[in-house]
């Protein structure tokens, strides 16, 4: 069972949509309807301006590295060669500075043929801000958006109606833990 109590670092706050497995799919939540278990959640990608940590989660539109050289587009091989593609899409058709192998800072590729790569310059956030935006998977969601895609509002964590759930934060402390038994597809 998943609740609050059980599992304070997850964020499961009133009703609002979370994604404590890590779901490719992104946020999600049990919903009030009894015909619908659980459904997703429409969170609005991030545009962030600075970089918290190493920048893993950075999805700005800085496009030059530190020294001002350009950023290579990360679906061309031209003028260098790599193996990264990046999951989104959207960000696969863009120069845009990124971390996708956990350097320092984020980086690029340039598109001089004598520089392959080098970081740029992102600023670092000044605090650990509330993450109220869709980064990755959005794990680290924790804004207050509680209602599903198809406008069904969110259960409560801490309740078991009108669906029983596992999401108990005390039995899972880390907010990415999965129970080896738990699957939100099914009743526990």
């Amino acid at each position: 069972i998943y609740t609050p109590e059980k599992h304070p670092n997850a964020g499961l706050d009133e009703n609002y949509c979370r994604n404590p497995d890590g779901d490719e799919s992104g946020p999600w939540c049990y919903t009030t309807d009894p015909a619908t278990r659980f459904d997703y959640c429409n969170i609005p990608e991030c545009e962030v301006e600075c970089m918290q940590c190493n920048g893993e989660d950075y999805h700005g539109e800085v496009s030059r590295t530190e020294s001002g050289l350009e950023c290579q587009r990360w679906d061309t091989q031209e003028p260098h060669m790599h193996g990264f593609t990046l999951k989104q899409p959207c960000l696969q058709t863009m120069n845009y500075c990124r971390n996708p192998d956990g350097e320092l800072r984020p980086w690029c590729f340039t598109t001089s043929p004598t520089k392959r790569w080098e970081y740029c310059n992102i600023p670092r956030c000044m605090e650990r801000q509330e993450i109220t935006c869709l980064s990755g998977k959005g794990e680290d969601y924790r804004g207050r958006i509680a209602v599903t895609k198809s406008g069904n509002a969110c259960q409560h964590w801490n309740t078991q109606f009108p669906h029983r759930h596992g999401w108990i934060p005390d039995r899972y402390p880390c907010k990415y833990a999965e129970p080896h038994h738990f699957n939100k597809y099914h009743r526990t």
